[in-house]
Protein backbone atom coordinates (compact mmCIF):
# COMPACT_ATOMS: atom_id res chain seq x y z
CA UNK A 1 0.00 0.00 0.00
CA UNK A 2 1.24 3.23 -0.93
CA UNK A 3 0.84 5.40 1.76
CA UNK A 4 -0.03 9.54 1.26
CA UNK A 5 3.62 11.49 2.37
CA UNK A 6 1.51 14.76 3.39
CA UNK A 7 -1.09 13.16 5.86
CA UNK A 8 0.18 12.03 9.50
CA UNK A 9 -1.55 9.30 10.57
CA UNK A 10 -2.30 8.77 14.49
CA UNK A 11 -3.42 5.84 15.65
CA UNK A 12 -4.42 7.04 18.62
CA UNK A 13 -6.72 9.22 18.12
CA UNK A 14 -10.60 8.81 17.45
CA UNK A 15 -12.58 8.88 14.13
CA UNK A 16 -13.90 12.14 13.44
CA UNK A 17 -17.41 11.20 14.29
CA UNK A 18 -16.62 10.36 17.80
CA UNK A 19 -14.80 13.57 18.18
CA UNK A 20 -17.96 15.33 17.03
CA UNK A 21 -19.63 13.51 19.63
CA UNK A 22 -17.53 14.46 22.10
CA UNK A 23 -18.05 18.02 21.47
CA UNK A 24 -21.70 18.01 21.31
CA UNK A 25 -21.80 16.38 24.88
CA UNK A 26 -19.38 19.24 26.44
CA UNK A 27 -21.52 21.90 24.85
CA UNK A 28 -24.78 19.95 26.13
CA UNK A 29 -22.97 19.66 29.85
CA UNK A 30 -21.94 23.76 29.23
CA UNK A 31 -25.84 24.61 28.86
CA UNK A 32 -27.01 22.28 31.66
CA UNK A 33 -24.65 23.81 34.18
CA UNK A 34 -25.12 27.03 33.11
CA UNK A 35 -29.11 26.67 33.20
CA UNK A 36 -28.73 25.04 36.67
CA UNK A 37 -26.39 28.26 37.73
CA UNK A 38 -28.70 30.90 36.00
CA UNK A 39 -31.10 30.92 39.12
CA UNK A 40 -28.50 31.36 41.32
CA UNK A 41 -27.27 34.17 39.36
CA UNK A 42 -30.51 35.78 39.48
CA UNK A 43 -30.95 35.35 43.25
CA UNK A 44 -27.52 37.01 43.73
CA UNK A 45 -27.88 39.82 41.41
CA UNK A 46 -31.25 40.34 43.04
CA UNK A 47 -29.72 40.20 46.70
CA UNK A 48 -27.38 42.63 45.76
CA UNK A 49 -29.66 44.96 44.09
CA UNK A 50 -32.04 44.70 47.42
CA UNK A 51 -28.73 45.42 49.84
CA UNK A 52 -27.93 48.51 47.35
CA UNK A 53 -31.39 49.76 47.99
CA UNK A 54 -31.21 49.03 51.71
CA UNK A 55 -28.09 50.89 51.44
CA UNK A 56 -29.24 54.01 49.76
CA UNK A 57 -32.08 53.92 51.78
CA UNK A 58 -30.08 54.17 55.08
CA UNK A 59 -28.55 56.69 53.77
CA UNK A 60 -31.31 58.49 52.49
CA UNK A 61 -32.58 58.22 56.73
CA UNK A 62 -29.58 59.70 57.96
CA UNK A 63 -29.63 62.65 55.72
CA UNK A 64 -33.51 63.20 56.98
CA UNK A 65 -32.05 62.89 60.57
CA UNK A 66 -29.76 64.98 59.55
CA UNK A 67 -32.12 67.33 58.73
CA UNK A 68 -34.05 67.54 61.95
CA UNK A 69 -31.04 67.82 63.65
CA UNK A 70 -30.31 71.09 61.56
CA UNK A 71 -33.97 72.69 62.11
CA UNK A 72 -33.51 71.97 66.25
CA UNK A 73 -30.37 73.24 66.23
CA UNK A 74 -31.58 76.42 63.91
CA UNK A 75 -34.82 76.65 65.92
CA UNK A 76 -32.60 76.71 69.20
CA UNK A 77 -30.13 79.56 67.90
CA UNK A 78 -32.41 81.58 66.32
CA UNK A 79 -31.54 81.76 63.84
CA UNK A 80 -34.46 79.85 60.90
CA UNK A 81 -35.45 83.09 60.28
CA UNK A 82 -33.61 83.12 57.79
CA UNK A 83 -34.70 80.04 55.99
CA UNK A 84 -36.94 80.64 53.17
CA UNK A 85 -40.93 80.96 53.34
CA UNK A 86 -43.04 83.09 56.31
CA UNK A 87 -43.35 82.76 60.18
CA UNK A 88 -45.89 79.92 59.53
CA UNK A 89 -43.61 77.64 57.61
CA UNK A 90 -39.81 78.26 57.00
CA UNK A 91 -38.14 75.67 54.26
CA UNK A 92 -34.55 74.50 53.92
CA UNK A 93 -33.76 72.67 50.52
CA UNK A 94 -29.89 70.82 50.55
CA UNK A 95 -29.35 69.44 47.33
CA UNK A 96 -26.07 68.43 47.34
CA UNK A 97 -24.98 66.94 50.74
CA UNK A 98 -21.18 66.18 50.83
CA UNK A 99 -19.44 63.97 53.31
CA UNK A 100 -16.51 64.36 55.10
CA UNK A 101 -14.41 62.96 52.03
CA UNK A 102 -16.23 65.32 49.46
CA UNK A 103 -18.09 62.72 48.39
CA UNK A 104 -21.97 63.93 47.20
CA UNK A 105 -24.06 61.72 49.23
CA UNK A 106 -27.66 63.23 48.32
CA UNK A 107 -29.92 65.90 49.10
CA UNK A 108 -32.99 66.73 52.05
CA UNK A 109 -35.67 69.04 52.35
CA UNK A 110 -36.56 70.21 55.72
CA UNK A 111 -39.68 72.14 56.76
CA UNK A 112 -40.49 73.84 59.73
CA UNK A 113 -44.25 74.33 60.67
CA UNK A 114 -44.93 76.67 63.24
CA UNK A 115 -41.64 77.49 63.89
CA UNK A 116 -42.69 79.94 66.85
CA UNK A 117 -44.79 78.20 69.31
CA UNK A 118 -44.90 75.82 71.66
CA UNK A 119 -45.03 72.45 69.60
CA UNK A 120 -43.19 72.94 65.84
CA UNK A 121 -43.25 70.09 63.63
CA UNK A 122 -40.63 69.41 61.72
CA UNK A 123 -40.51 67.32 58.32
CA UNK A 124 -37.22 65.94 56.50
CA UNK A 125 -36.99 64.48 53.40
CA UNK A 126 -33.34 62.66 52.36
CA UNK A 127 -33.12 61.93 48.94
CA UNK A 128 -30.15 59.63 47.67
CA UNK A 129 -29.78 58.79 43.75
CA UNK A 130 -30.02 55.00 42.59
CA UNK A 131 -29.67 52.81 39.61
CA UNK A 132 -31.28 54.25 35.86
CA UNK A 133 -31.67 57.94 37.19
CA UNK A 134 -33.81 56.61 39.47
CA UNK A 135 -33.68 58.15 43.59
CA UNK A 136 -34.48 56.41 47.35
CA UNK A 137 -36.41 58.93 49.42
CA UNK A 138 -36.81 58.61 53.45
CA UNK A 139 -38.92 60.70 55.13
CA UNK A 140 -39.53 62.01 59.01
CA UNK A 141 -41.86 63.89 60.78
CA UNK A 142 -40.71 65.22 64.43
CA UNK A 143 -42.58 67.04 67.23
CA UNK A 144 -40.95 69.80 69.06
CA UNK A 145 -41.39 70.61 72.63
CA UNK A 146 -39.65 72.76 75.24
CA UNK A 147 -37.19 70.66 77.11
CA UNK A 148 -37.89 69.99 80.92
CA UNK A 149 -35.67 69.45 83.58
CA UNK A 150 -36.58 68.15 86.69
CA UNK A 151 -35.68 69.00 89.80
CA UNK A 152 -35.60 65.46 91.01
CA UNK A 153 -33.20 64.25 88.15
CA UNK A 154 -30.57 63.21 91.03
CA UNK A 155 -30.85 61.06 94.49
CA UNK A 156 -29.00 63.72 95.81
CA UNK A 157 -28.18 67.29 94.97
CA UNK A 158 -26.45 69.52 96.68
CA UNK A 159 -26.11 73.10 95.25
CA UNK A 160 -22.83 73.97 97.44
CA UNK A 161 -22.15 70.38 98.16
CA UNK A 162 -22.43 67.72 100.27
CA UNK A 163 -20.99 65.26 102.87
CA UNK A 164 -21.92 61.84 103.29
CA UNK A 165 -20.01 59.90 106.33
CA UNK A 166 -21.88 57.88 108.16
CA UNK A 167 -21.93 54.49 106.21
CA UNK A 168 -24.60 55.28 104.42
CA UNK A 169 -25.50 53.85 100.82
CA UNK A 170 -27.30 55.60 97.85
CA UNK A 171 -28.69 53.27 95.03
CA UNK A 172 -31.74 53.76 92.69
CA UNK A 173 -35.55 51.72 91.77
CA UNK A 174 -38.51 52.65 89.94
CA UNK A 175 -41.64 52.77 91.76
CA UNK A 176 -43.34 51.88 88.10
CA UNK A 177 -41.97 48.29 88.19
CA UNK A 178 -42.61 47.99 91.63
CA UNK A 179 -41.56 48.49 94.97
CA UNK A 180 -37.82 48.61 96.38
CA UNK A 181 -36.56 45.24 96.40
CA UNK A 182 -32.79 45.48 98.30
CA UNK A 183 -31.40 42.22 96.81
CA UNK A 184 -32.63 43.57 93.51
CA UNK A 185 -31.79 47.67 93.87
CA UNK A 186 -30.47 49.42 90.49
CA UNK A 187 -27.24 51.69 90.23
CA UNK A 188 -28.50 55.10 89.23
CA UNK A 189 -28.87 56.39 92.21
CA UNK A 190 -26.78 59.61 91.18
CA UNK A 191 -25.21 62.46 93.19
CA UNK A 192 -24.74 66.23 91.77
CA UNK A 193 -23.61 69.62 93.35
CA UNK A 194 -23.26 72.68 91.22
CA UNK A 195 -19.94 73.59 93.35
CA UNK A 196 -16.59 73.38 92.05
CA UNK A 197 -14.19 74.23 94.69
CA UNK A 198 -11.73 71.40 96.19
CA UNK A 199 -13.50 69.26 98.88
CA UNK A 200 -16.97 70.26 98.12
CA UNK A 201 -17.82 66.99 97.78
CA UNK A 202 -16.72 64.69 100.93
CA UNK A 203 -17.46 60.43 101.13
CA UNK A 204 -16.35 58.60 104.37
CA UNK A 205 -16.18 55.61 106.29
CA UNK A 206 -17.54 53.16 103.73
CA UNK A 207 -20.32 55.34 102.03
CA UNK A 208 -21.35 53.91 98.55
CA UNK A 209 -22.73 55.29 96.08
CA UNK A 210 -24.62 52.92 93.67
CA UNK A 211 -24.26 55.21 90.80
CA UNK A 212 -22.73 58.66 88.93
CA UNK A 213 -21.63 61.81 90.44
CA UNK A 214 -21.67 65.36 88.94
CA UNK A 215 -20.07 67.98 90.30
CA UNK A 216 -19.63 71.89 88.98
CA UNK A 217 -19.88 72.90 85.66
CA UNK A 218 -16.52 72.96 83.59
CA UNK A 219 -15.06 71.83 87.49
CA UNK A 220 -12.32 68.83 87.79
CA UNK A 221 -13.77 66.12 89.81
CA UNK A 222 -11.54 64.53 90.94
CA UNK A 223 -10.54 67.93 92.78
CA UNK A 224 -13.76 68.67 93.87
CA UNK A 225 -14.63 65.05 95.38
CA UNK A 226 -13.09 63.49 98.14
CA UNK A 227 -12.77 59.74 98.81
CA UNK A 228 -11.87 58.35 101.88
CA UNK A 229 -12.00 55.46 104.45
CA UNK A 230 -13.50 52.83 101.75
CA UNK A 231 -15.71 55.17 100.53
CA UNK A 232 -17.05 54.34 96.83
CA UNK A 233 -18.99 55.83 93.86
CA UNK A 234 -19.31 52.63 91.15
CA UNK A 235 -19.87 55.00 88.71
CA UNK A 236 -18.57 58.08 86.66
CA UNK A 237 -17.08 61.13 87.98
CA UNK A 238 -18.43 63.82 85.57
CA UNK A 239 -18.96 67.12 85.62
CA UNK A 240 -22.88 68.84 84.51
CA UNK A 241 -22.65 70.22 80.96
CA UNK A 242 -24.35 73.34 82.48
CA UNK A 243 -25.25 74.81 86.15
CA UNK A 244 -28.31 72.76 87.24
CA UNK A 245 -31.13 75.33 88.09
CA UNK A 246 -32.52 75.74 91.07
CA UNK A 247 -35.19 78.23 91.47
CA UNK A 248 -37.10 78.90 95.04
CA UNK A 249 -40.16 77.73 95.86
CA UNK A 250 -43.37 80.76 95.44
CA UNK A 251 -44.84 81.17 98.93
CA UNK A 252 -48.51 80.09 98.00
CA UNK A 253 -51.55 82.71 98.90
CA UNK A 254 -53.56 80.24 101.46
CA UNK A 255 -56.46 80.67 103.61
CA UNK A 256 -54.76 81.63 107.10
CA UNK A 257 -55.00 78.51 110.02
CA UNK A 258 -53.02 80.47 112.45
CA UNK A 259 -50.85 78.34 114.77
CA UNK A 260 -51.13 74.59 115.02
CA UNK A 261 -50.31 73.08 118.33
CA UNK A 262 -50.90 69.65 119.70
CA UNK A 263 -50.71 68.21 123.23
CA UNK A 264 -48.94 65.62 124.44
CA UNK A 265 -50.69 62.05 123.84
CA UNK A 266 -53.02 63.51 121.42
CA UNK A 267 -54.07 61.40 118.35
CA UNK A 268 -57.20 63.53 116.97
CA UNK A 269 -55.83 66.39 114.91
CA UNK A 270 -56.76 66.10 111.30
CA UNK A 271 -56.25 68.00 108.60
CA UNK A 272 -58.23 68.35 105.32
CA UNK A 273 -58.21 71.33 103.81
CA UNK A 274 -55.03 73.67 102.91
CA UNK A 275 -54.14 76.58 104.81
CA UNK A 276 -51.22 78.52 106.13
CA UNK A 277 -49.73 78.13 109.84
CA UNK A 278 -47.57 80.62 111.35
CA UNK A 279 -46.17 77.50 113.12
CA UNK A 280 -46.27 73.87 113.26
CA UNK A 281 -45.89 72.38 116.84
CA UNK A 282 -46.41 68.98 117.56
CA UNK A 283 -45.72 68.00 121.03
CA UNK A 284 -44.12 64.06 122.55
CA UNK A 285 -46.35 60.81 121.54
CA UNK A 286 -49.04 62.89 119.37
CA UNK A 287 -50.32 62.58 116.32
CA UNK A 288 -51.78 64.82 113.37
CA UNK A 289 -53.63 63.12 110.28
CA UNK A 290 -53.16 64.33 106.47
CA UNK A 291 -56.26 63.59 104.02
CA UNK A 292 -56.61 64.53 101.11
CA UNK A 293 -54.89 66.73 98.73
CA UNK A 294 -54.14 69.01 100.50
CA UNK A 295 -51.02 71.87 100.48
CA UNK A 296 -49.92 73.33 104.12
CA UNK A 297 -47.94 76.41 104.15
CA UNK A 298 -45.97 76.79 107.12
CA UNK A 299 -44.52 80.59 107.63
CA UNK A 300 -42.70 79.51 111.48
CA UNK A 301 -40.85 76.82 112.85
CA UNK A 302 -42.03 73.25 112.09
CA UNK A 303 -41.29 70.65 115.10
CA UNK A 304 -42.31 67.47 115.78
CA UNK A 305 -40.90 66.23 119.22
CA UNK A 306 -40.24 63.01 119.96
CA UNK A 307 -42.10 60.24 119.63
CA UNK A 308 -44.32 62.23 117.67
CA UNK A 309 -46.07 60.78 114.04
CA UNK A 310 -47.52 62.82 110.68
CA UNK A 311 -49.71 60.51 109.03
CA UNK A 312 -50.41 61.06 105.64
CA UNK A 313 -53.40 58.33 104.76
CA UNK A 314 -53.48 56.19 101.60
CA UNK A 315 -54.30 58.35 98.63
CA UNK A 316 -53.25 62.03 99.84
CA UNK A 317 -51.16 63.75 97.87
CA UNK A 318 -49.93 66.26 100.45
CA UNK A 319 -47.31 69.90 99.87
CA UNK A 320 -45.87 70.63 103.01
CA UNK A 321 -43.83 74.45 102.00
CA UNK A 322 -41.55 75.74 104.50
CA UNK A 323 -40.92 79.72 104.87
CA UNK A 324 -39.30 81.61 107.25
CA UNK A 325 -38.69 79.10 110.28
CA UNK A 326 -36.77 76.07 111.36
CA UNK A 327 -37.76 72.04 110.05
CA UNK A 328 -36.63 69.55 113.11
CA UNK A 329 -37.73 66.18 113.80
CA UNK A 330 -36.39 64.67 117.12
CA UNK A 331 -35.65 60.98 117.65
CA UNK A 332 -37.90 58.85 117.10
CA UNK A 333 -40.65 61.04 115.06
CA UNK A 334 -42.29 59.81 112.13
CA UNK A 335 -43.43 60.96 108.51
CA UNK A 336 -45.72 57.97 107.49
CA UNK A 337 -46.86 58.11 103.93
CA UNK A 338 -49.28 55.37 103.98
CA UNK A 339 -49.37 55.05 100.10
CA UNK A 340 -45.67 54.67 99.71
CA UNK A 341 -44.73 56.74 96.44
CA UNK A 342 -42.67 59.68 96.80
CA UNK A 343 -45.43 61.59 94.63
CA UNK A 344 -47.64 62.02 97.39
CA UNK A 345 -45.35 63.95 99.56
CA UNK A 346 -43.33 67.14 99.02
CA UNK A 347 -41.61 69.12 101.13
CA UNK A 348 -40.52 72.05 99.68
CA UNK A 349 -38.53 75.44 100.46
CA UNK A 350 -38.62 78.66 99.74
CA UNK A 351 -36.16 81.19 99.92
CA UNK A 352 -36.75 82.10 103.42
CA UNK A 353 -36.30 78.70 104.83
CA UNK A 354 -32.18 77.91 105.36
CA UNK A 355 -32.32 75.20 108.50
CA UNK A 356 -33.43 71.63 107.86
CA UNK A 357 -32.51 69.32 111.36
CA UNK A 358 -33.34 65.61 110.37
CA UNK A 359 -33.36 63.11 113.28
CA UNK A 360 -36.31 60.73 112.38
CA UNK A 361 -35.78 56.99 113.19
CA UNK A 362 -38.12 55.54 110.56
CA UNK A 363 -38.72 55.73 106.51
CA UNK A 364 -39.54 58.56 104.37
CA UNK A 365 -41.54 57.71 101.09
CA UNK A 366 -41.59 61.78 99.44
CA UNK A 367 -39.21 64.46 97.94
CA UNK A 368 -37.74 67.09 99.83
CA UNK A 369 -36.94 70.20 97.27
CA UNK A 370 -34.94 72.56 99.87
CA UNK A 371 -32.15 74.95 97.62
CA UNK A 372 -32.11 77.55 99.63
CA UNK A 373 -31.53 75.19 103.06
CA UNK A 374 -28.52 73.28 104.75
CA UNK A 375 -29.82 69.69 105.75
CA UNK A 376 -27.91 68.18 109.01
CA UNK A 377 -29.33 64.55 108.11
CA UNK A 378 -29.08 61.88 111.55
CA UNK A 379 -32.10 59.61 110.77
CA UNK A 380 -31.43 56.20 110.74
CA UNK A 381 -34.74 55.06 108.88
CA UNK A 382 -34.60 54.89 105.28
CA UNK A 383 -35.43 57.36 102.24
CA UNK A 384 -37.50 56.95 99.16
CA UNK A 385 -37.46 59.08 96.82
CA UNK A 386 -34.90 62.35 96.09
CA UNK A 387 -33.53 65.30 97.73
CA UNK A 388 -32.51 68.71 97.27
CA UNK A 389 -31.11 71.51 99.12
CA UNK A 390 -28.00 73.67 99.72
CA UNK A 391 -26.03 71.72 101.79
CA UNK A 392 -26.47 68.38 103.09
CA UNK A 393 -24.38 66.79 106.18
CA UNK A 394 -25.39 63.39 106.23
CA UNK A 395 -23.88 61.14 109.37
CA UNK A 396 -26.64 58.33 109.59
CA UNK A 397 -26.22 54.30 108.53
CA UNK A 398 -29.20 54.91 106.24
CA UNK A 399 -30.12 54.18 102.77
CA UNK A 400 -31.56 56.38 100.12
CA UNK A 401 -33.62 54.89 97.46
CA UNK A 402 -33.45 57.50 94.72
CA UNK A 403 -37.58 56.83 92.68
CA UNK A 404 -35.99 56.91 88.93
CA UNK A 405 -39.17 57.95 87.97
CA UNK A 406 -38.84 61.23 89.28
CA UNK A 407 -36.63 62.37 86.46
CA UNK A 408 -39.72 61.65 84.49
CA UNK A 409 -42.59 63.67 87.02
CA UNK A 410 -43.35 67.02 85.40
CA UNK A 411 -44.92 68.43 88.23
CA UNK A 412 -41.30 69.94 89.92
CA UNK A 413 -38.93 71.46 87.61
CA UNK A 414 -38.02 74.16 85.32
CA UNK A 415 -39.02 74.23 81.40
CA UNK A 416 -35.96 76.10 78.85
CA UNK A 417 -36.22 77.88 75.92
CA UNK A 418 -34.85 75.44 73.92
CA UNK A 419 -36.57 72.79 71.85
CA UNK A 420 -36.11 68.69 72.37
CA UNK A 421 -37.60 66.18 70.71
CA UNK A 422 -41.48 65.33 71.83
CA UNK A 423 -41.95 62.20 69.31
CA UNK A 424 -40.66 60.63 66.15
CA UNK A 425 -41.76 59.08 63.17
CA UNK A 426 -40.96 57.52 59.83
CA UNK A 427 -43.60 59.68 57.04
CA UNK A 428 -43.13 57.49 54.22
Amino acid sequence: MTKNPGVRFDPAAPPAGRRGAVLFISMLAVLVLTMLALPVLVRVSENHRLAEKDFRETSALTLAEAGIDRAIWELNYGTISSWSGTTSARTLDLSSVATSDGTTAGGVSVTVSNPSSNNPVVVATGTVAWTGGQTVTRRVRVVLEHGFKSFFDFGVFGDDGFDLHGNAYIDSYNSGDGAYDPANYRSRGNVGTNAGEHWDVVLLNNTIVHGDAATGYESNPEDVIRLANAATITGEKTALSAVKPLPPITAPSLTARGALTTTTGSTGTVITESGTYTSFTMANNSKVTISGDVTLYIDGNFLMDANSTLEITPGSTVEIILGNGTFEQRSNTTINNLTRDAKALAILGTSDFTSMIWNANSGFYGVVYAPYANIDYAANGDFFGSLVCNYLSLSSETGIHYDESLAAWEKYGTTSTSYVVKSWQPWD
